[in-house]
């Protein structure tokens, strides 16, 4: 199904409603051009499983390709590796629980700098767990030896960040019930620095996202926080942290208590080099654009992204390989207690969204998670969506299938510490072309998609340029660093990152 390029501002908003409606029956095998969508969903038998939530990608043997971790409110944690596209569930044989309690949450990161990915979990009130990978043999259970079960609070985002700039992975835990918790990460010992730093937020929070939105060297927090909780973003003094969203006018306005920030997701979604934040909201979202100077200015509207449902998560992936990054709000509609999918995707065209309908397709198969990441290493994203409230059960993985030509428009860009290890969250990747016009800025993932932290590359897509310069920078005790990479041609790196490691 070929959309075409009518521009939307030549369309009333009532006519325009009309013709999306009449094009956009179906958009699973589509032809592959920028303006159409062409998705399938893979190893549909493999993918089954009711009350799915949380959905996170990593390379957790250290194979090169991306595994996922799926967690579920039934208590499975599942762990599918990837091998040459195809997937099985190996988790019940590495460890990992099947047991019965409620987890919501999941995140990667290698807290111990081993170069293999550790799995951090949340739990509605019942323990959460970390496990230690031993070397792709197996995970142990290490909660007790680190104290960080916090058993009280029910938890939802998790990110493993280095909030300090020492080198280390710190863990944030934020909360639905409860207070946020920071755990500084000290010679492998964690210690709770949350409400000491001021941030132990003890509002219903349930997205957090970490990036240095003011550009000053430090890692800032915003919370999207549900109910009549106002958002807050965290500026980071360095020795603490200062809630500035009232200033900024990014508290999200006035809330019924079923309304509420539920997801964050951070991206420069105009390419002027500036991090801009995405919140779904159950009620309207918010699209926050960052002006450069420390302020942000609120445009979902303008920019045709509003939305008005339960919108849950939500991740930024440039499916088409155009260069703009597009957004993927996984969500539901609530008629009468009975939830179903409504799934958004927006297109970016640069001066505004384009907004799919996704009511007939394979890409409408999400109310909670959703992830982007190129699992085929063929040059596109594909996704990772979850479905917590059908009792059916299904969490769909849905492989993109744009054409070759498209698919090599594209760089991957994988960021690691000073020993070749993943864990700079919070890194920026900026690419450049041959005179020096910026192409894209992409952020070392932090957290999004409800719940979850994914450890990958970056992708960007690259359309009509052969050949880049690449700007990477670090958050340093010294501040703001930054590496540079002149003359890479994208063709040398289809199938494989460009890998960066910290000078």
């Amino acid at each position: 199904m070929n959309i075409g390029t009518t521009p939307m501002k030549t369309f009333s908003s009532f006519a325009f409603k009309l013709y999306l409606a009449a094009l956009c029956l179906s958009a699973v095998k589509a032809s592959a051009q920028t303006t159409s969508l062409s998705f399938s969903r893979i190893q549909p038998d493999t993918f089954g499983g009711s009350m799915s939530l949380s959905n996170a990608w990593g390379d957790y043997d250290m194979d090169g390709d991306l595994d996922l971790v799926v967690v579920f409110k039934t208590g499975d944690v599942r762990l599918y590796n990837n091998e040459f596209g195809g997937f099985i569930n190996v988790g019940p044989d590495l460890g990992l629980p099947i047991d019965g309690k409620e987890r919501r949450a999941v995140a990667w990161g290698d807290y111990d700098g081993d170069g293999y990915l550790d799995l951090y979990i949340g739990s509605n009130r019942q323990g959460n767990e970390l496990f230690h990978n031993d070397r792709s043999q197996g995970f142990t259970e290490v909660t007790a030896e680190f104290q960080v079960g916090v058993p009280e609070v029910s938890t939802r985002q998790i990110s493993w960040v280095d909030y300090d700039n020492n080198g280390t992975l710190d863990l944030f835990v934020a909360n639905r019930v409860g207070a946020n918790l920071l755990f500084s990460n000290n010679a492998g010992k964690f210690v709770e620095v949350g409400s000491e730093l001021g941030i132990d937020d003890s509002r219903a929070t349930v997205g957090a996202c970490w990036f240095d939105y003011n550009q000053d060297g430090l890692l800032d927090l915003f919370l999207a926080n549900q109910g009549t909780g106002k958002d807050a973003l965290y500026r980071n003094n360095g020795k603490s942290f200062t809630d500035v969203a009232g200033q900024l006018g990014m508290e999200g306005g006035i809330r019924e208590r079923g309304d509420g920030g539920v997801d964050c997701s951070i991206a420069d979604f105009d390419n002027d080099g500036n991090l801009d934040l995405f919140v779904a909201t159950y009620g309207i979202n918010k699209l926050y654009r960052n002006t450069g100077n420390g302020a942000f200015t609120e445009v979902s509207n303008s920019m045709g992204i509003t939305g008005d449902d339960h919108m849950v998560g939500a991740s930024w992936g440039d499916y088409d390989n155009d260069g703009r990054v597009d957004l993927f709000v996984a969500g539901y509609h609530d008629n009468d207690g009975l939830r179903t999918p409504h799934d958004r995707l927006f297109q970016n065209l640069g001066e505004y969204f384009r907004e799919w309908n996704l009511k007939k397709t394979a890409l409408n198969g999400a109310d909670h998670g959703v992830q982007w990441a190129d699992f085929d290493a063929d040059g596109d994203l594909d996704l990772s969506l979850t479905e917590g409230y059908n009792v059916a059960g299904r969490h769909p993985l849905v492989r993109n299938e744009l054409s070759e030509d498209l698919r090599g428009a594209s760089l991957s860009v994988s960021v690691s510490d000073h020993n070749g290890v993943m864990n700079r969250a919070g890194a920026e990747v900026r690419i450049f072309d041959q005179q020096g016009q910026l192409l894209g800025l992409r952020l070392v993932s932090t957290g999004d998609g409800y719940n979850s932290h994914s450890n990958l590359p970056v992708h960007l897509g690259l359309p009509n340029v052969d050949t880049v310069d690449i700007e990477v920078t670090f958050l340093t005790p010294s501040g703001r660093q930054a590496q540079h990479y002149r003359n890479i041609r994208i063709a040398d790196y289809l199938g494989r990152s460009f890998v960066v490691n910290q000078q």
